[in-house]
């Protein structure tokens, strides 16, 4: 398995894996996954496990997460994970598509593009995120002024209203036009 970066210290993750499956191994394969999910489920700070499949076969997606990196690379680097997936082998092949991504980073991949495996430093996450939310909390801030609204409704609307345009505007476009510095070992 590809080691990726896993966000920082105390961060939960995700780590997703691809597996294609060899022709006619489907039924070995379905009980692989379920003891490699169980496995996990049994191992200290697991938060959640699924197993996806596409439309087309062949191909499937488990899901693990783990409440942070040290918790997943110890999962990662347990006797039990490695021979499970020695066994994955015999009736499945590892995916280009496995990735290790922690919360934030999400933020910071574009569609249509794939996601470079290391994601952008955690200060350059966070400095980006700052300079989008800085003058939308400034104008929120002075539009609902005149209006004075219930304090819970004004949070609320002032939460809202960024966090939706930071997630399907901002943040693509922000990352798009920062691309080389966020990720300047994808443009060497």
């Amino acid at each position: 398995m590809t080691d990726l970066n896993a966000g920082s210290v105390g961060d939960p993750v995700k780590i997703i894996l691809e597996r294609q499956v060899h022709p006619g191994a489907e039924s070995a394969f379905q009980r692989w996954a379920e003891r490699y999910v169980a496995a996990a489920r049994r191992f200290p700070n697991h938060q959640g496990s699924s197993v996806l499949s596409t439309a087309s076969g062949g191909s499937h997606f488990i899901l693990l997460r783990f409440a942070s990196s040290e918790a997943l690379d110890a999962w990662q680097r347990s006797a039990e994970a490695t021979a499970l997936l020695r066994e994955a082998d015999a009736v499945s092949a590892a995916g280009p598509s496995s990735q290790v991504r922690s919360g934030l980073e999400t933020w910071f991949t574009l569609p249509g593009m794939p996601a470079p495996s290391k994601p952008p430093a955690n200060w350059k996450m966070a400095l980006t995120t700052w300079v989008a939310l800085l003058p939308m909390v400034v104008a929120l801030g002075y539009i609902f002024r005149p209006f004075r609204l219930p304090v819970l409704l004004e949070q609320a609307l002032s939460t809202i209203i960024p966090v939706v345009v930071l997630t399907w505007l901002v943040m693509p476009a922000l990352t798009r036009l920062l691309y080389r510095w966020l990720y300047p070992e994808s443009t060497t």
